[in-house]
């Protein structure tokens, strides 16, 4: 990504996060800097130079009150929640975006949002066997993703796409999917008694049951007991107080940098609209005429 693409994305990204913070606190929501945001907070007291995303962990209880919030944020006219429930969403997390900007991460997932606020929930247990977490991970994306599949509209557009990009996979990933069982209301059923079922309220471990990407991720409860407010551009934001060692577990040698050739953003960009709120549709039209970067 362009430089002066991603340094407007991360302006309109910190005025999302402004957002955010003000909403947790109006509704008393306890949230942590989480990842590489964390990460950003203690080294640069900003976004990491070359990210492109916020990411933040909030414990199980409060993000069950989060999820139920959706319309107060929907009804800003600004700012949107998705969640499981939105159709066509792919992420076992919550995320807030900002409306008024437009990015197609990848072409086989044709779902718009803006920039963009991650939100993993936060799970206490008093399990220590790793391997059996790990199942739990496994079973929790595994209900996730089959019910947002169900819930998803599938047309000829995606189909041709999937063509016209020749990905065999995805196209046959999205026929079976199109023309499989789709018992909505059963998924979300089982979806939603199965998670209910990974917190244990006064478990002494912590674990990110959404980590998709990086595998099982365990914390020490005691590093997230309390909280810091750091420096993070011209506000402040919450990272636990025990953010050293949590980012030792995570990073290691947790100030340096990276080598210059893996400082890139993380995600992809196969359309990007930063003064604009679109649709899928009149993406698509203007992907058709050429336009792929809008600042």
């Amino acid at each position: 990504m362009e430089p002066e693409y991603l340094k407007k994305l991360q302006q309109k990204t910190l005025e999302t996060l402004k957002f955010a913070i003000r909403f947790f606190e109006q509704h008393g929501l306890s949230y942590y800097a989480y990842g590489g945001t964390c990460l950003g907070a203690v080294r640069h007291h900003n976004m990491i130079p070359w990210d492109d995303d916020v990411d933040l962990l909030m414990p199980y209880e409060d993000y069950q009150k989060f999820l139920k919030l959706k319309e107060e944020i929907d009804g800003t006219g600004k700012y949107k929640l998705l969640t499981p429930e939105t159709p066509g969403y792919y992420d076992p997390i919550c995320r807030i975006t900002d409306t008024g900007t437009s990015i197609w991460r990848y072409y086989m997932n044709p779902i718009i949002f803006g920039t963009q606020i991650d939100v993993f929930p936060l799970y206490e247990t008093d399990i220590d066997d790793d391997g059996k977490l790990t199942e739990m991970l496994n079973e929790n994306l595994s209900l996730t993703w089959r019910y947002q599949r169900a819930n998803q509209r599938y047309d000829w557009v995606r189909f041709k796409e999937n063509i016209r990009h020749r990905h065999l996979r995805g196209l046959l990933r999205n026929i079976k999917w199109a023309f499989s069982t789709r018992n909505v209301r059963k998924y979300k059923m089982e979806l939603d008694s199965f998670q209910s079922s990974l917190n244990t309220p006064g478990g002494h471990r912590l674990v990110n049951f959404a980590s998709y990407i990086y595998g099982l991720e365990t914390y020490d409860k005691e590093w997230f007991a309390k909280y810091i407010e750091m420096p993070f551009a011209d506000f402040t934001i919450r990272v636990p107080a025990g953010y050293d060692a949590y980012l030792k577990s995570v990073f290691g040698d947790y100030m340096q940098l990276p080598p210059v050739e893996k400082r890139n953003p993380a995600h992809g960009c196969y359309y990007i609209n930063l003064s604009e709120g679109l649709t899928i549709d009149e993406i698509r039209r203007r992907i058709s005429k050429g336009e792929r970067k809008v600042l």
